[in-house]
């Protein structure tokens, strides 16, 4: 992987993370379904990434919306052995020159 490449995924995922914690707006550590909607606006103004929202939805419900297992998925974004068509997030390529 080219240093640029790995240091706009290091870019998205600490900002992931960061609107994730945001999102938790009662502090109980766990996204619940009013929470969800304001989380996946956030997290489409993040640059360099594109959500598929329907993947996220269905992972998120299957963690239960602990923030523990929510932080789990958001680390898909690093793995390179996720099949094509199960990604949920995918690197704006185009950002690398931002």
């Amino acid at each position: 992987m080219h240093p640029t490449q790995k240091n706009l995924r290091a870019n998205v995922l600490q900002n992931l993370l960061s609107v994730i914690i945001r999102s938790d707006a009662d502090g109980n550590f766990t996204i619940e379904e009013g929470e969800i909607d304001n989380l996946l606006r956030l997290m489409k103004n993040i640059n360099g990434v594109q959500i598929h929202e329907d993947r996220f939805r269905k992972a998120l419900a299957k963690t239960g919306g602990n923030l523990r297992d929510v932080v789990e998925v958001v680390k898909n974004l690093l793995r390179d052995d996720v099949p094509e068509g199960e990604e949920i997030f995918v690197i704006d390529e185009a950002q690398d020159d931002a």
